[in-house]
């Protein structure tokens, strides 16, 4: 009986004092020893300034220290605060800093124990230096997240090339995917649902000791796609849907990933931007989703339909302009989405057309895509080149829409990083007359992937696709015009 008894006061003011519960177990997380918990990352280097970020494990002040030396002799010191509404995640814009400098940083939380980190800045806008850096897309997609074992080894591959920077296209988590057990790291064995478990993905990934390790080491610039909010979402139809999914993403994603707010009073989460790397080349990292019409089924004849978008009018107003103002060697446009492969195989009862791609059909949003390339032919600009992923499987693809034999530009799409690999699909939109240089995959294959891309100060720029083992599956070299 008195067991008994004790069990039921205990629920007893468990349930009636619920406020006393939670005043208590906040207190006990106020005597934690503060430490950062993910992180170092930085990010969104420039030829004088970074981001630097990392996330505690409860509120406090995260102070960032940046240095030319590993002694932190003279360091830059940046204060932030941190707390419950950013899930203890701060990030510091470093300024003033010198042109081609490696820089060491440190973080820490109040009085806890630092993490350190190296970057280096990107060189001076008129220095022609030759520069490399790896890209990819697609991690921890279709099950195949932490492997037990290994984890992420595939950054390990990275990181052996010494890369200058790490471009990140999108699909950076699955949220809408889990990753069973024993298969995968506990911790991601459900869809995230709610913003707390959106941020619990990223954690997740972050957790793991050879991706965390190559983040702090080597600056990352972070786009999107899909996958950070919903299978092959549009920005204005799930806002009329699931506005709060959204707005979990977004947040989500912004909050654990060393990024600026391009224009926080017109739009909080802008995140198409564009960075330089001396004078060999101008980057544009497009949002191919915030903006986007919603996806059908199959797009028909613009005699019906109004041209569809998937930039928005100022995010292509925005390129145009860039492109035309870039004096850089090479212009590089990052977008999530291939340019030629549709999206799934090639019949029209495939849901949705997520690629810019339609085959035969110059509609749905090939029709901006035209207008761009338009644009980049009546404007002269040259030498660019479409950087892609979301496909599953890398390739490289030369483009002669004017047809004379030589090519006028090039995509090269790197994927997945850790996801299911797929066999390239068995047709491309002719409409741009591409000539196929290189596509492999194979269903549920394990052709893990990244890109890399080498400037010399010639401006020769190769291509090569490296596989999780350091194999080297593709490369190819062209000049500058």
């Amino acid at each position: 009986m008195s067991k008994r008894l004790v069990v039921v006061v205990g629920m007893i003011v468990l349930v009636a004092v619920p406020t006393l519960f939670l005043l208590a177990s906040r207190s006990q997380a106020q005597e934690e020893t503060p430490q950062i918990t993910h992180g170092p990352i930085s990010g969104e280097v420039t030829d004088s300034s970074a981001v630097v970020w990392a996330r505690g494990n409860i509120s406090g002040t995260l102070t960032f220290e940046v240095a030319e030396t590993d002694d932190f002799a003279d360091p830059i010191a940046i204060t932030t605060e941190v707390g419950l509404e950013n899930d203890f995640t701060g990030e510091a814009l470093v300024e003033d800093l010198e042109p081609a400098q490696t820089y060491f940083y440190r973080v820490s939380l109040d009085d806890g124990d630092p993490v350190e980190g190296q970057f280096a800045t990107a060189p001076a806008s008129d220095d022609a230096a030759a520069f490399d850096f790896v890209f990819g897309a697609c991690l921890g997609g279709q099950g195949y997240c932490r492997n037990p074992e290994t984890g992420w080894d595939i950054f390990e591959v990275m990181a052996q090339q010494e890369p200058d920077f790490f471009l990140l296209t999108g699909d950076t988590i699955y949220s809408s995917g889990a990753c069973p057990v024993p298969d995968n790291v506990p911790g991601a064995e459900e869809p995230a649902q709610d913003l707390e478990s959106f941020r619990s993905r990223y954690k997740y990934h972050l957790e793991d000791d050879v991706y965390s390790s190559f983040l702090a080491q080597t600056p990352v610039y972070v786009g999107w796609d899909d996958h950070e909010v919903r299978d092959n979402y549009s920005g204005p139809e799930l806002e009329l849907q699931n506005p709060q999914r959204l707005l979990d993403g977004r947040q989500s994603f912004f909050e654990y990933w060393p990024v600026q707010q391009t224009d926080v009073e017109t739009d909080t989460y802008r995140l198409y931007r564009q960075f330089s790397y001396g004078a060999q080349a101008d980057f544009f990292i497009l949002d191919t989703r915030s903006y986007r019409d919603p996806i059908v089924n199959w797009d028909p004849s613009p005699v019906t339909f109004e041209p569809k978008t998937m930039l928005g009018a100022e995010q292509f107003a925005w390129l145009q302009q860039g492109l035309a103002d870039s004096e850089a060697t090479w212009k590089f446009v990052v977008t999530s989405v291939p340019l030629s492969y549709p999206t799934g195989f090639p019949q029209p009862q495939v849901e949705g057309r997520d690629s810019w791609a339609n085959f035969t059909d110059k509609s749905g949003y090939e029709t901006e895509l035209l207008s761009l390339l338009f644009f980049i032919e009546s404007q002269d600009v040259d030498n660019v080149v479409f950087l892609t992923g979301d496909t599953h499987w890398p390739f490289a693809i030369s483009y002669d829409p004017d047809r004379d034999g030589e090519p006028n530009f090039y995509e090269f799409a790197s994927s997945p990083l850790s996801a299911i690999v797929l066999p390239p699909a068995p047709a491309l939109d002719p409409t741009l007359n591409p000539t196929v240089l290189y596509a492999e995959g194979e269903f549920q294959g394990d052709l893990f992937n990244f890109g890399q891309i080498s400037v010399a100060e010639d401006g020769a720029l190769t291509f090569t696709v490296i596989d999780r083992e350091g194999t080297e599956r593709f490369s190819q070299t062209v000049n500058p015009n």
